[in-house]
């Protein structure tokens, strides 16, 4: 029953909510709309208006555009597994160990076991690694976003995981679409403006680069590079930036060799994408006769072992490998703790040593 000693609102706010804690309503059901409640309480539309705001503004409902106004679901108290997942493009290769043991090192010391998945970089293997977390136990994930730069048609899945109460924090990559997730990440576009302006300190004026279309780093990093390039009022060729893609990164420059020193011709410095990517371009330029970094200076992303072993070191910038891993970790335990977290994103740091274009900044 509706008293009378309260604004009419806040009277029919009160009616609903007591309604739904004694579960005339349950979640997810519809209830009525507002010309409905209006004229079942003999209310005017605006005063139905102020009572849903509030309860929504309380989350006992929430409103759907084009489709009402529905009973929240109450997130169940999940029984403790204590194991979080990690799913990652991949898991043995290049920069992802240093980054996992980061994360392990975090998970273990706060008693988590860790369960590891590759996606590969395909959508579909992320799809099927989804949906069994869906159906396992699983007290929260660690994701790295697959092909971020594409529309992904794995977001519904992700909303079915926050419905079921399992936190997701995403690390080097994440879907831009999704404006509530939480993720660590690099500064990519920073990172490209970074490496071309220690090319342009160096005396180079023509710079090529080679990046990676299907992520988000790579569109980040060419951002980047258009952005110091524009600023130092220097030429912009598109014959002089060499996009690759995660199905052909492997074999970019032996098959398409002859293409990629072509477009390199008229350069003397170039970005590479990442390490991977940059020693592959040293051979090709040595098998070439051309000398690095005397005939063409290189500067890549990521101070792997690669730019340590390269045939030429490598300058590269520094990516905080077990650092990004244990924050990305560290913010999941938190978020898994009922605490608020917010994102971030790192900064590049240069490697230090011998280099492909000379002397290093610090």
């Amino acid at each position: 029953m509706i008293l009378k000693d309260k604004p009419k609102y806040l009277q029919l706010f009160e009616q609903i909510k007591s309604e739904i804690l004694q579960g005339v309503y349950v979640g997810g059901q519809k209830i009525p709309g507002e010309n409905e409640t209006a004229e079942k309480y003999g209310m005017s539309r605006q005063t139905v208006r102020q009572a849903l705001a509030m309860l929504e503004q309380e989350q006992f409902v929430e409103r759907k555009q084009g489709s009402g106004t529905y009973i929240k679901e109450s997130k169940k108290e999940r029984k403790k597994t204590w194991r979080v997942g990690v799913i990652a493009t991949y898991i043995s290769e290049y920069i992802f160990p240093s980054i996992l043991r980061g994360m392990e090192s975090e998970l273990t010391e706060n008693g988590f076991s860790m369960m590891l998945n590759a996606t590969g970089n395909r959508v579909d293997s992320e799809r099927a690694i989804l949906e069994e977390y869906l159906k396992k136990p699983v007290d929260g994930l660690i994701v790295e976003g697959t092909k971020t730069a594409l529309p992904n048609p794995n977001l519904s899945l992700y909303e079915k995981l926050e419905k079921k109460g399992i936190p997701v924090v995403f690390f080097n990559g994440y879907y831009p679409q999704n404006q509530e997730q939480i993720y660590v990440v690099m500064n990519d576009k920073r990172g490209g403006y970074q490496a071309v302006s220690h090319l342009i300190s160096k005396g180079h004026k023509k710079i090529a680069g080679i990046f990676k279309n299907d992520d988000r780093q790579g569109l980040n990093r060419y951002a980047g590079y258009l952005e110091a390039l524009i600023e130092h009022k220097l030429p912009i060729q598109d014959e002089w930036v060499i996009w690759f893609n995660s199905e052909n990164r492997r074999y970019l420059l032996a098959d398409e060799g002859a293409r990629v020193i072509q477009s390199l011709q008229d350069c003397t410095a170039v970005v590479c994408y990442n390490d991977e990517i940059a020693v592959k371009l040293v051979n090709l330029l040595k098998s070439c006769d051309k000398e690095v970094p005397q005939d063409m200076a290189v500067i890549s992303f990521d101070h792997s072992l690669f730019s340590d072993l390269s045939a030429v070191p490598l300058t590269s910038l520094n990516h905080p490998k077990e650092v990004l891993g244990s924050v990305a970790a560290r913010k999941l335990l938190n978020m898994m703790e009922g605490r608020e977290e917010s994102s971030l994103v790192m900064e590049w740091g240069f490697s230090s040593g011998k280099s492909t274009e000379g002397k290093l900044i610090k």
